[in-house]
């Protein structure tokens, strides 16, 4: 099953996070710049034969932030980043595993 495009997706600049309002959500959800930008699938960060990621959040400089995002087809955006990087290919079903895998760790978080 494809995963149906977000309602929305804004690079919130002022408070560093990309924001996704999907159909079936209330609320954005809304990731930090420097997150996404180490979770980047590409293969220059994630290693194409092995799939060991070669790239990390702590990698990534503290003021990242998209220069530029396209939309690509009905599947993903690609977002060019302020280091330069410009291969990353967030396909939606990607970014709602990311969104599902957050959640998961803030229900631990808050259940401890």
């Amino acid at each position: 099953m494809s995963v149906l495009p977000p309602e929305s997706i804004k690079a919130q600049i002022s408070t560093q996070v990309l924001e996704m309002t999907w159909q079936e959500q209330e609320k954005p959800f809304a990731i930090p710049f420097r997150v996404l930008r180490g979770l980047c699938p590409c293969a220059v960060c994630v290693n194409e034969m092995t799939g060991v990621r070669t790239y990390f959040v702590d990698d990534a400089p503290e003021d990242i932030q998209p220069e530029k995002m396209e939309l690509i087809g009905n599947y993903a955006v690609k977002i060019l980043w302020s280091d330069g990087h410009t291969t990353g290919l967030y396909t939606w079903e990607y970014l709602k595993k990311i969104q599902r895998e957050s959640q998961s760790e803030s229900q631990i978080t808050d259940a401890l």
